[in-house]
């Protein structure tokens, strides 16, 4: 995962902070399923070249196989539904429409044809302690091409309610060119690089 960069999400138990351990000496390896509750995933393009344009999916899932004592040999499974978009439109009889559009449109996300955006990783590399790329197959309108997440580790932590399963933060990130997976329109005012940002928690396995 390269720049899957999962923002620490303060979590309180019987009104104590959680305390991560950013270490990996006491982390377990195995199979880590999406906390789905706490990840946020969303893409951002430039508009008129004046400003970023970010929209959030919110139907997404992952499965990390996580290696902590060989974090190069971890591997990672991601689905997204494109269906399950989320902008910021102020006027709400106009942003269902619009949203709908984004989905489901034949210039844009196209989820008629291509309902699930999926990436697999292929292979991972350390850059620091805690940090790292992920080199993986983005399949995105039919097309796969090979894709680079930056990734940083954000510790481990262990809340009551999950018992003794280990829950670990990431987060990553990464930027593309739309236009190589054929989604060229509205280029004149829709930047061709796409920025993605991911935040969130994974969970052991029972």
């Amino acid at each position: 995962m390269r720049k899957l960069i999962l923002a620490t999400t303060a979590i309180f138990a019987l009104g104590q902070p959680a305390t991560a351990d950013q270490s990996l000496n006491d982390t377990a390896s195995g199979l880590y399923a999406l906390e789905k509750s706490h990840a946020f995933l969303t893409w951002t393009v430039r508009h008129n070249g004046i400003s970023g344009y970010t929209v959030n999916f919110t139907d997404f899932d992952a499965v990390l196989d996580f290696d902590a004592d060989n974090p190069e040999n971890s591997a990672i499974q991601i689905s997204i539904n494109p269906t399950a978009v989320q902008t910021n439109h102020p006027d709400p009889d106009k942003k269902a429409g619009w949203e709908d559009e984004i989905s489901n449109d034949s210039k844009f996300l196209n989820a008629g044809e291509f309902p699930a955006i999926t990436f697999v990783s292929t292979s991972a590399a350390l850059a620091g302690e805690f940090d790292g790329t992920v080199t993986g197959d983005l399949t995105l309108l039919g097309i796969t091409k090979p894709v680079t997440l930056n990734v940083t580790y954000n510790g481990v932590t262990n809340v009551p309610w999950f018992g003794q399963r280990d829950l670990i933060g990431f987060n990553a990130s990464a930027t593309i060119k739309r236009s190589d997976w054929g989604m060229t329109s509205m280029r004149s005012i829709v930047s061709d690089e796409v920025t993605i940002e991911f935040s969130g928690e994974f969970l052991q396995a029972e």
